[in-house]
């Protein structure tokens, strides 16, 4: 059975490891332009951004709120979203190093925005319901 405390846990510890994400694409990013030869991309310089701002940012503050967990469909597009997001920006950046571009690139951004808008609907919906991923467990148990 899922509580209160192991919710706005599992949000904290999932928090963290957005942190973590966030702090090797900062040190990638660096690396990886320490041997651009002083070529710089805004995509490479804030790709630790994504997962920051995207990631760890909004499950710190939903753990300390009072709204209800996200389900399991909502969390998951939310994940891929931010991760869509950060291999874009990520890929984005190495090719304006190397000084090409893609007309590709722009799917990443596109399908990263709609996987994240769709967590968001899915999440608001299921609030309006009342309808969360722990809710729904103890449902499909009974």
């Amino acid at each position: 059975m899922f509580t209160s405390a192991h919710n706005s846990r599992m949000l904290r510890q999932s928090s963290v490891r957005y942190l973590m994400a966030a702090l090797l694409c900062s040190i990638f990013s660096a690396v990886y332009e320490t041997f651009s030869h002083g070529v710089y991309s805004p995509y490479m310089v804030l790709l630790f951004a994504v997962p920051l701002l995207l990631g760890a940012l909004p499950l710190a503050l939903l753990s300390r709120s009072r709204l209800r967990l996200p389900s399991g469909g909502a969390l998951k597009c939310w994940r891929a979203g931010i991760q869509t997001l950060t291999a874009g920006s990520c890929l984005t950046g190495v090719l304006e190093i190397y000084g090409t571009d893609s007309p590709y690139l722009r799917i990443y951004a596109a399908a990263g925005g709609a996987l994240l808008a769709a967590g968001a609907v899915w999440y608001a919906i299921s609030l309006c319901t009342g309808r969360t991923g722990a809710k729904q467990l103890k449902t499909e148990q009974s």
